[in-house]
């Protein structure tokens, strides 16, 4: 099993760093898999995309919220690898290259908002010190 980083550690900005370039090179690479052109705007979109994705997880786990991270980090596991089928297979035949980035975005979000009810169940069960 993997050992997060402690709340308010330094660490926490090498794993957003790492997870905007893992972002960043999944998405080119899904584009580059459908033989479609990149322009400087789908480079800076990406790049938008994978900053704000990677600055999530980087934030709430620098804030000690591991549960959300875990969750969170789930579902973008999962939107990496259905984009990349999507990729691979051609599923959607000249859909491929809107599919697999709205599908990614969904998922994404999508493992937020799990995130945020996991983290606030987690919250409301802890047990109180006395």
């Amino acid at each position: 099993m993997i050992k997060l980083p402690e709340s308010r550690s330094k660490q926490w900005y090498g794993v957003a760093v790492f997870l905007f370039f893992l972002l960043f090179c999944v998405l080119i690479a899904s584009r580059l898999l459908l033989n479609v052109g990149l322009d400087d705007k789908q480079f800076v979109g990406f790049g938008i995309i994978s900053f704000i994705l990677s600055c999530i997880i980087g934030i709430s786990g620098f804030f000690g919220k591991k549960t959300f991270v875990v969750v969170c980090s789930s579902f973008f596991t999962i939107g990496i690898v259905y984009v990349l089928f999507i990729s691979f297979t051609l599923m959607h035949d000249g859909w491929s290259d809107l599919t697999s980035i709205i599908s990614f975005l969904v998922i994404s979000a999508f493992g937020i908002v799990v995130g945020i009810i996991a983290e606030m169940i987690r919250t409301l069960f802890k047990k109180k010190p006395m």
